[in-house]
């Protein structure tokens, strides 16, 4: 009888570890595709700043932001948050207001979405004189929803 408790036990320790694991890796998975976002955008930013932007990296970074702002939603499920004892830079107000973040989001979604096709077509000015619409969208989801 004890051992199918010691067994049961570790059955329920056993699996808490596993899940642990895997809400902290859902977390550093995200980490991941916000760094590289942020390079994009970084890229973007020295691209202009440099007074002749190449076309071809302008392009490859806004087609890395508009691919990885669409899996946004997916990487903050519930669960996924510091109330869960995991090591993120994510506030609860996200789960608290999902609707905000989730407006905000396909904001990005839309707006990065517009800038690759502008720049696929070759009005490069044209996105550069967008920019900033882009920022704001990183701005304000860290503004409310991060921890710096």
């Amino acid at each position: 009888m004890m051992t199918m408790f010691f067994r049961a036990v570790a059955l329920v320790v056993l699996s808490s570890a596993v899940t642990a694991q895997a809400q902290q890796a859902l977390v550093d998975e995200r980490q991941d595709g916000f760094n590289e976002m942020g390079a994009a955008l970084k890229t973007l930013r020295d691209e202009y700043k440099s007074g002749s932007p190449k076309p071809d990296e302008i392009k490859t970074a806004l087609a890395t932001i508009s691919t990885l702002s669409e899996n946004i939603a997916g990487w903050f499920p519930e669960g996924s948050g510091p109330d869960a004892g995991l090591k993120t830079d994510a506030r609860e107000y996200i789960w608290k207001n999902r609707e905000k973040f989730d407006r905000i989001t396909q904001e990005l979604i839309e707006d990065s979405k517009a800038l690759a096709a502008q720049a696929d077509s070759g009005d490069i000015a044209g996105v550069g004189k967008q920019l900033r619409a882009l920022r704001n969208h990183c701005s304000s989801c860290h503004d409310s929803y991060r921890v710096d």
